[in-house]
């Protein structure tokens, strides 16, 4: 038996995904498909919203939950549940196997999709480094405390996401001197709604990245009313452990030195990652996406650039084991 977290809207819609794709995948006995449907049901519609956007799996499992309400009537669940016929229960499973393909689809779809944002953010992040001698690359990682992910609706955080945006675009005190960021919005049963940001600074303007990791931390808490929690990756500590790993990508980049180049294009290349479908949002709030990027328009001037030998091209990267950028993704909500 899978044990479940479902304390809140994250975590449910989560395992409700984890349960469609064990019942399409897997042998499960029909009495474990229907104890899961006796669990699950409740958590869907305890955390059901209008005017959102489900996945295709969270869809299929929604036709599920309106086929048992309309066969069982004014009977509980639980007992209704309980005496399903064999026939019944096969019944549910071929509604479940219907949307086996959508489902497929929908990965393919998330994949390319992802793969053509990786491609536009990649461009964007070269033609800043492009135009700017030195960069100050900061990288946060925003999401909610444990005790209050209970309350925290797919709304809720994509109302705190466009404040944050909102300060972003009118780059004000620790969003002064930003040339562009990444936002890639993420979903989990540990981490809850979580969001993984890139900021690129000028690096003529800003030497202290430790010090803007820290007020955009900070600035997150006040938008969510301290009930948000943000981490950065720019504390010495980290940076020293990624420069002993030759991985260092955040902090001061120069333009000069391909090594610094090519880490910091591996971090933003990991923001957006198409093998990435285990994190993908299960709503969204009606047309809204996942990933947002700062506009910025090149300065139009020339450089004469060192020539670097192809193999090191700094400006070029090359996407290969996903284990090379593994060691960005590490589980950062804190204890209670």
């Amino acid at each position: 038996m899978l044990s479940f977290d479902l304390s809140h809207q994250a975590a449910a819609f989560s395992a409700i995904n984890q349960f469609i794709e064990l019942s399409l995948n897997f042998e499960i006995s029909d009495q474990q498909f229907v104890s899961y449907l006796e669990h699950l049901i409740p958590a869907f519609k305890a955390f059901d919203q209008d005017g959102v956007q489900y996945s295709a799996s969270i869809q299929a499992f929604i036709e599920i939950v309106h086929w048992i309400d309309y066969k069982r009537g004014e009977c509980g669940l639980g007992d209704y549940l309980i005496q399903l016929s064999l026939e019944q229960i096969k019944e549910v499973r071929r509604t479940l196997r219907k949307y086996r393909f959508a489902i497929l689809a929908e990965i393919r779809q998330f994949r390319d999709q992802e793969g053509d944002n990786q491609k536009a953010f990649l461009k964007q992040v070269k033609t800043i480094i492009y135009d700017h001698n030195q960069l100050l690359f900061v990288r946060v990682d925003l999401g909610y405390l444990k005790d209050s992910m209970p309350t925290i609706t797919i709304k809720d955080f994509y109302a705190h996401i466009s404040s944050l945006i909102k300060l972003m675009k009118d780059k004000n005190n620790c969003f002064k001197h930003l040339l562009g960021y990444g936002l890639a919005l993420e979903q989990g049963i540990t981490k809850g709604y979580h969001g993984h940001l890139l900021l690129i600074y000028n690096g003529s303007k800003h030497d202290q990245d430790w010090y803007l990791g820290d007020m955009v931390t900070k600035k997150w808490e006040s938008i969510t009313q301290n009930i948000g929690y943000g981490r950065h990756s720019n504390t010495k500590e980290i940076k020293d452990k990624y420069d002993r790993q030759g991985i260092l990508g955040l902090g001061m980049i120069k333009r000069e030195h391909p090594s610094q180049v090519h880490n910091a294009l591996k971090v933003a290349q990991y923001l957006v990652e198409p093998e990435k479908y285990g994190q993908m949002l299960l709503v969204k709030p009606l047309g809204r996406r996942s990933l947002f990027k700062g506009s910025y328009k090149p300065h139009g001037r020339q450089y004469q650039i060192k020539f670097v030998p192809p193999s090191i091209d700094p400006l070029h990267i090359v996407t290969g084991n996903q284990n090379d950028t593994a060691w960005l993704d590490e589980l950062w909500i804190p204890d209670q």
